[in-house]
């Protein structure tokens, strides 16, 4: 008999709703690349990137924060100062926000060099003021979480990214030039901003009632938050950073821009997206298993402790190890299929190996992260975000586009490495794990070439969606064969251990 406490509950609720909106988010990218075109979608994701590091830069922190606060003060039975708390987070998210805001605003001209294309910058302006809002929106999540409203909280994402690909799909429709379709998508996600913020403030003024006075939570609020926002930043950065620069150096060594906008919204906007599938399940995993690695680890059970990490480890690398062979092999006939765009495919195709050192990474960093070793996690991150930029910077002479994927593939082949060696220092069964990585990698190797032998004979005599169906099935069904033989994997004992 299997008893689902309330974390896990909770767990399961959030991890519905996460993938009804990213499900939704998926089907609005599809539309988009199909309606406005592979440039004006690249430059709508190089905007976006940008807006990513902005939002994060102005709140991302403090959320997180503000909910621990919130479950401090409620430990000592201080209601005062719960909502000093929430408040404090309010003024501190407008206090990073609203510069941030206006300087972009006022000072465009001496911002707009960041862009290859100035027309990303006429699509940030239109997203700029939803910063402040969503800042504000941010914090307001944090108290949602500090008192458990796990619903109100999931509920409201995932009408926010309703509401957006329907203004989106309406503003766009509405127009027939296509910039001015892209400049409806931009004022799509600004909607989606004021929805959010109207919503989750609305909800929050009824409960609170009255305002509590912010100053004098101010300062442990942004001491609090500063290196969670720092981190969080820096992974938003460097998405932002690649966004720039690989057009860059694309049009640096002789590429038409309009072909190297176009390139990079295939692979960006297109490709890498079905990459992160994964990150969904494995990030469910995280959340269930921390409390576990925590309470293991500072209750000093070494055994409970090796046991959890390594579940979570054979849980995240089956997921990749069953999805990288099809995405491989079928990667042409799902970029057909769901984009109507053979470049996705090709992409997909080539990207797909990055799914298996990207997932390990996921699940390490979560493990390491409960066993308090932050700051290391943080440094073997930066050396890995170095990498990629290593990469793009002087790969692209060479690789064109690719140097982006050989950069994930090395940014995330390091950042493991290092993650590895780190818990290794700490459960003494690095080897262990090592020898399971390479064991899931022969599956994958296996699998990938009888898959791809298969698709030869299959794409002779059938179209793009039969061939996709059988020959997922069928690896499928080869994968788990070898992942219980070769991977010398107990699934019974696997999912009892969930």
């Amino acid at each position: 008999m299997i008893i689902i406490n309330k974390t896990l509950k909770a767990v399961t609720l959030v991890t519905a709703f996460s993938c009804a909106e990213r499900f939704v988010g998926f089907l609005y990218r599809i539309f988009l690349s199909r309606n406005i075109g592979s440039e004006l979608f690249g430059i709508y994701q190089i905007t976006l990137s940008v807006v990513g590091v902005l939002v994060t830069l102005s709140a991302s922190g403090i959320p997180i924060t503000v909910s621990r606060l919130m479950i401090k003060e409620r430990a000592v039975g201080n209601k005062q100062g719960e909502k000093q708390v929430v408040f404090a987070g309010i003024l501190a998210s407008l206090l990073l926000s609203l510069p941030i805001t206006l300087i972009l605003f006022f000072f465009k001209n001496k911002f707009s060099f960041i862009f290859a294309d100035q027309r990303c910058y006429d699509l940030l302006l239109i997203i700029l003021p939803g910063i402040v809002i969503t800042s504000v929106y941010a914090v307001i999540r944090g108290y949602f979480w500090g008192n458990k409203n796990f619903l109100t909280y999931s509920v409201i994402e995932f009408l926010e990214e309703i509401v957006m690909a329907i203004a989106g799909v309406i503003l766009v429709k509405s127009q027939i030039d296509p910039w001015m379709q892209t400049m409806g998508v931009a004022k799509s996600v600004f909607i989606s901003y004021v929805f959010s913020f109207t919503v989750s403030t609305s909800i929050f003024i009824i409960k609170s009632k009255k305002i509590e006075n912010p100053i004098v939570k101010l300062k442990p609020v942004l001491s609090s938050a500063s290196p969670i926002t720092a981190m969080r930043t820096l992974t938003s950065l460097l998405g932002s950073v690649v966004a720039i620069l690989l057009p860059s150096r694309l049009i640096f060594y002789g590429t038409d821009k309009t072909l190297a906008l176009s390139t990079y919204g295939e692979l960006s906007g297109m490709a890498l997206p079905l990459l992160f599938i994964p990150s969904t399940l494995v990030g469910s995993i995280a959340l269930v298993i921390v409390p576990k690695l925590s309470e293991s680890y500072y209750g000093k059970n070494k055994e409970k402790l090796d046991f959890s990490i390594e579940r979570s480890f054979d849980f995240s690398a089956i997921t990749a190890a069953l999805i990288v062979p099809i995405f491989i092999c079928c990667g042409r006939e799902i970029g057909i299929i769901i984009y109507n765009n053979q470049n996705a495919g090709k992409y997909l195709s080539a990207s797909a190996f990055i799914m298996f050192p990207m997932s390990l990474n996921m699940i390490l960093n979560s493990i390491l992260n409960s066993l308090n070793k932050e700051k290391q996690t943080l440094v073997n991150f930066t050396a890995g975000a170095l990498t990629m930029i290593a990469s793009v910077t002087f790969l692209t002479k060479f690789l064109g586009v690719y140097s982006l994927i050989v950069g994930y593939f090395l940014s995330y082949a390091l950042t493991g490495a290092l993650n590895l060696y780190l818990l290794n220092k700490i459960t003494l069964k690095g080897k262990s794990y090592l020898k399971k990585f390479f064991k899931y990698l022969l599956c994958i190797v296996f699998t990938t070439v009888f898959g791809y032998l298969l698709h030869k004979l299959i794409t002779l005599k059938c179209n793009e969606i039969v061939t996709l169906i059988i020959e997922t099935f069928t690896l499928l069904a080869v994968n788990v064969l070898l992942i219980t033989t070769i991977g010398d994997l107990d699934v019974k004992k696997l999912i009892y251990a969930s």
